[in-house]
């Protein structure tokens, strides 16, 4: 499954872009220019935000959706309420769920923050409010959290780091935990420490 297009770039006095990674050794940069689209459009560019334009909801602007598949071609498809790690071939491929993603406005722009959801961006996947992560889908509109207050949308954000072929997806409300589906065949989405991260390719789907 081929991966978002991707190109590198000259590191500039503005910073990293969203969904940038540097490259060691040098100021080379890998660009994932879907999100680099996705803030735009939602937040505006950064020279426009540089200067004092506030980011708020565009009403044109709707979620970005993505079938999200690991190194195993293991995409995702929802059984009893959770998003399950499985293989989706023949028959089965009607069952996947594309993820859709918004921006979170509240946080470093450069880390390429996204509120993660499913269902076109009705169902928002949540880590939970308490001491430790509780991975859930909640019934929460994606562009209403956009529109709320940093606590709020801060469990459903995931930092989005690319690698240039592949992403990985760092739960912002718990430094160090990973979106995972490393914990075996027909086994929920999970969270994992960085050992455990699961490398994710994204192939955006078009609405």
């Amino acid at each position: 499954m081929s991966c978002a297009p991707r190109a590198a770039v000259r590191g500039t006095p503005q910073g990293p872009r969203p969904g940038t990674m540097a490259a060691s050794g040098d100021t080379e940069a890998v660009i994932d220019p879907d999100m680099v689209a996705l803030f735009d459009e939602f937040l505006g560019t950064e020279t426009s935000v540089a200067f004092g334009s506030p980011p708020v909801p565009r009403p044109a602007a709707r979620p970005y959706q993505y079938v999200l598949r690991d190194t195993e071609q293991r995409g995702l498809s929802l059984r009893h309420g959770h998003l399950v790690a499985t293989s989706l071939q023949g028959a089965n491929a009607a069952q996947e769920e594309p993820i859709s993603v918004v921006p979170n406005r509240h946080l470093e722009r450069q880390r390429c923050p996204l509120i993660v959801g499913i269902r076109g961006g009705s169902r928002a996947l949540s880590c939970g409010t308490g001491t430790e992560p509780q991975l859930h889908l909640e019934d929460v509109e994606l562009l209403k959290l956009f529109s709320g207050d940093k606590d709020t949308a801060t469990p459903f954000t995931f930092y989005k780091t690319f690698g240039g072929s592949t992403h990985t997806f760092e739960a912002a409300a718990f430094p160090g935990l990973f979106l995972s589906t490393a914990s075996g065949p027909g086994q929920a989405l999970a969270l994992a420490a960085g050992h455990g991260a699961t490398e994710f390719y994204l192939h955006r789907k078009l609405q």
